[in-house]
């Protein structure tokens, strides 16, 4: 009786909550709320890199087993996305309620107009399927199909087989898996590289041949079919200038090409962004197309940062004005606005020596200069010492000069000592080194004797004649020469005392009033000018250490 009571009561209890489940509905309004449906897609994948496998054991090659794949990979490392035409959907919004207008995201957008976020550009299969057909333009950054790669190096695992890449794959959460394998033949590298694409379940091979010598230095054209495989998307030649400036920074889609000027660099083709950034210079933004099968070439245009320093220029012919390697254009210039700061001021005109000017450039003032030019040859009139053939200077040159030297020295000391050797050599072979040990063995071996007269003579004269030879490559110093103390020429003397004339003469042409000072110091300065005697004081000469 007791279990009834209780049962009728719960359910008295329950049916008093009825009408506040029923008002749910009307709580938050569900009859009237449609949400369209919307999609999410991947945004990074994993590319997995393995060491390779040799075919054949050797010990020596070991190295190739990560050496190879670590090539590869500084080939990879500017690779930020692939392109995936078809990329894979994470999350599913289906569509709710009746007659859909606008998406879930888009009504709370809207309910709070004062919060910022990021508009999402693609949103449904509808949008993508515009990409495709061209109806829709985006940049990179907004478009699914580009998705971006992080490579991880599997060093301390085993090397793959082709037949392990499936599971492999699925165990270290890896999108794409690099292996292959190595063998050495003679002198000869070949290695069979296989890429596997998880998504796709399928492995693409590369074979490439190479010097076992060269094999890094000549691994480029195996990276960049890898590389090309991995975008996915056909790419084009991008070429780029900054109006003649140098050192800026180039960014397509974020990702570094290098410094202008930049020269035939791969991209893929379609919508990039680009972006040239330099130190006192606007930054450059702007949208380009790469187009199949047509090289991009593009000069731009960078606009200098404006300040509150200017500097007025004027010369007595028109030239041209740079600050540092800034062009700042010919000379009248007023009132121009300049970075603050040291810099190094160049008129320069053809014909006329180059004037520089140090500035210092102070905010909220104007640096004024009146240049006068002289009619002459700059690279006459500044020697410059720093820079006699690309980066070496005349110090390089006498260094290098004097390396030889002791070089060829070297050369003449062993020539010398294989000289002495073979008279050395033949000794031990001569028997009979007196008149009379000669004559007592004719006496007594008469038909003998002409047999080995003929031998011990052939030793001798092929001593003598190697001997000779060599001295003749060599030549004779002096000091060496005790008897005549004479000079004998020969190539290794001739070359060592080129080798010194060469030192001293770069070393003569590295000198100025710079370097060596010379000059007259009398004993009592102060007394000088009072007729004092020039046995009264001593003359100098200074080395200054500028090198």
């Amino acid at each position: 009786m007791k279990h009834k009571i209780s049962a009728a009561l719960l359910i008295l209890g329950l049916l008093g909550n009825t009408l506040p489940l029923f008002s749910i509905d009307d709580y938050y309004n569900f009859p009237s709320q449609s949400y369209k449906g919307g999609v999410t897609f991947e945004s990074s994948r994993n590319l997995c890199i393995f060491p390779f496998v040799a075919i054949k054991e050797d010990v020596t090659k070991e190295y190739l087993m990560k050496g190879i794949p670590s090539v590869l990979l500084s080939d990879l490392r500017n690779l930020e996305y692939t392109y995936v035409e078809y990329p894979r959907k994470n999350i599913i919004y289906h569509s709710f309620g009746e007659n859909p207008v606008s998406t879930l995201q888009e009504k709370i957008d809207a309910e709070s107009p004062n919060v910022k976020r990021k508009k999402k550009e693609i949103s449904d299969e509808k949008d993508l399927e515009d990409l495709r057909i061209g109806k829709k333009q985006v940049s990179p950054e907004k478009d699914p199909r580009y998705i971006k790669i992080s490579i991880k190096q599997m060093w301390d695992k085993k090397p793959l087989r082709v037949d392990e890449a499936f599971g492999t794959a699925s165990k270290y959460g890896c999108d794409y898996l690099l292996f292959g394998s190595y063998e050495v033949v003679e002198n000869s590298l070949r290695t069979k590289v296989y890429l596997f694409d998880d998504y796709e379940g399928k492995t693409i091979p590369f074979e490439h041949q190479t010097s076992v010598i060269r094999a890094y230095q000549e691994m480029g054209p195996l990276g960049e079919s890898i590389k090309e495989k991995l975008q996915g998307k056909e790419t084009t030649t991008f070429s780029l200038t900054a109006n003649g400036e140098e050192g800026a920074l180039v960014y397509l889609d974020g990702i570094y090409l290098g410094k202008t000027p930049l020269a035939e660099k791969k991209f893929p083709i379609g919508r990039r962004s680009l972006f040239i950034f330099k130190e006192g210079f606007h930054p450059y933004k702007s949208e380009v197309i790469l187009e199949k099968g047509k090289k991009f070439e593009v000069d731009v245009k960078l606009s200098i940062k404006l300040s509150s320093s200017y500097i007025s220029v004027t010369s007595n012919v028109e030239s041209d004005v740079y600050l540092g390697i800034q062009y700042l254009g010919k000379t009248p210039i007023q009132h121009l606005s300049i970075p603050t700061g040291m810099n190094r001021l160049r008129v320069s005109k053809e014909g006329y020596i180059d004037v520089f000017r140090s500035i210092d450039a102070i905010e909220n003032e104007e640096t004024s200069l009146d240049v006068q030019l002289r009619e002459g040859q700059s690279e006459v009139y500044y020697k410059n010492k720093q820079n006699v053939f690309l980066d070496h200077t005349y110090k390089d040159f006498t260094t290098y000069s004097l390396y030889g030297a002791l070089l060829f020295y070297a050369s003449y000391a062993y020539l010398n000592y294989a000289s002495r050797q073979a008279y050395s050599g033949a000794r031990s072979q001569v028997t009979f080194t007196n008149a009379i040990a000669i004559r007592s063995f004719y006496e007594n071996n008469p038909n003998e004797f002409f047999f080995w007269y003929y031998t011990q003579n052939q030793v001798i004269e092929n001593a003598e004649s190697k001997g000779r030879n060599l001295k003749l490559i060599a030549g004779t110093l002096p000091i060496e020469n005790r008897r005549k103390r004479q000079l004998v020429a020969g190539p290794m003397v001739i070359l060592m005392g080129l080798m010194l004339v060469s030192a001293a003469t770069f070393y003569y042409l590295g000198l100025d009033k710079e370097t060596i000072e010379i000059g007259y110091l009398p004993i009592n300065p102060e007394f000088a000018n009072y007729g004092q005697s020039a046995i009264e004081g001593y003359s100098y000469m200074q080395f200054h250490l500028r090198y």
